[in-house]
C-alpha cells in the first residue's frame, strides 16, 4: 500500500488508486501517513485532523473513522491499534518516494542522472500537497512543507538542465517563476545565468537591477554574496561562465 499526500489524499493498493471518502477520513489517513512508521497518540490524532473542531471529537468517532478506513482501504491491518493510538500497518508514502529521489538527483554528481532523478521526483505531485484537507492548521503546516520540497525539487532541476546546457528552453519558464517569486535569490540567479548564456548580458544585468530594487523597498537588504558575485561575473564576463558545470555553482544562493 502507498498513501498518497502529493495532491489529493488516497491509497494505492495492488497497483490500483484506492479514493478514500470523507474529509476527516482523508485528513486521519494523512496525519498517520505523515508520521511514517511511529504511533500517533489518540489526542494528538483528533487535534491534528480535526484543528479547532478537536474538542468536540469523541474516540467512538474517532473509531469509527478507523473502522471505515480499513474496510475502504481493503484490509484490517492496515491501521494498526497499538496504545496509546494508532499507526499504519505498512505500506509507505509518495512524500518518502519524493523525497529518496531528491536525495538521489541532488547527490548525484551528473547533471543527467540528476534530471532523471528530479523529473521522477516531481512527477509525484499530481497537484497541490494535501490538496483536499486544508483548513485544518497542521496539515495546512505540512501542505506548506511539501509544497516547498516541491520547489526544492524545481529549483535542483533547473540548475541541471542549465549544467546540460538547456539556457534557451528554460528561459520563458524562469521568466515567469522570477515574476512570481520577486524575492527569491536563487531563481533569480539562475535567470540571469539563461539569459547570459544566450547572449542577453544587458538583460541579465537588468534582472539584477530589479531584484536589488525590490529586495531593498521591501525588506531593506541587499542580495547575497553569491549572486553579487555572479552579477560581477556577468559584468567581466567571466570565462567560467561559458563552463555550465562550473558556473551552476554559482546558483546555488
Amino acid at each position: 500500500m502507498r498513501v498518497r499526500l502529493l495532491g489529493p489524499v488516497d491509497a494505492v493498493v495492488g497497483g490500483d488508486p484506492v479514493p478514500i471518502s470523507g474529509l476527516r477520513r482523508k485528513a486521519v489517513l494523512a496525519v498517520l501517513a505523515l508520521h511514517g512508521e511511529g504511533i500517533v497518540g489518540t489526542g494528538r490524532l483528533i487535534e491534528a485532523a480535526w484543528g479547532d473542531k478537536a474538542a468536540g471529537v469523541s474516540l467512538n468517532t474517532l473509531q469509527s473513522h478507523m473502522s471505515a478506513l480499513r474496510r475502504m482501504l481493503g484490509d484490517r491491518t492496515a491501521i494498526i491499534a497499538r496504545p496509546p493510538g494508532y499507526l499504519l500497518g505498512h505500506g509507505t508514502t509518495d512524500v518518502t518516494e519524493a523525497r529518496r529521489l531528491l536525495e538521489r538527483g541532488e547527490t548525484a554528481g551528473d547533471p543527467a542522472r540528476s534530471a532523471t532523478a528530479l523529473r521522477a521526483a516531481l512527477a509525484l505531485w499530481r497537484d497541490r500537497s494535501l490538496v483536499d484537507v486544508g483548513g485544518v492548521a497542521w496539515l495546512d503546516e505540512q501542505a506548506a512543507g511539501l509544497e516547498r520540497l516541491r520547489t526544492r525539487a524545481q529549483l535542483a532541476l533547473i540548475r541541471a538542465r542549465l549544467a546540460l546546457g538547456e539556457h534557451a528552453q528554460l528561459e520563458p519558464d524562469l521568466e515567469r517563476l522570477a515574476l512570481a517569486r520577486p524575492f527569491d535569490e536563487q531563481v533569480h540567479a539562475q535567470l540571469m545565468f539563461a539569459l547570459y548564456r544566450v547572449g542577453r548580458q544587458a538583460d541579465a544585468l537588468s534582472v539584477y537591477r530589479r531584484l536589488r530594487a525590490t529586495l531593498a523597498d521591501h525588506l531593506g537588504i541587499d542580495p547575497n554574496q553569491r549572486l553579487r558575485d555572479l552579477e560581477m561575473a556577468i559584468l567581466r564576463q567571466d570565462p567560467a561562465l561559458d563552463e555550465p558545470a562550473h558556473a551552476v555553482r554559482l546558483l546555488a544562493c
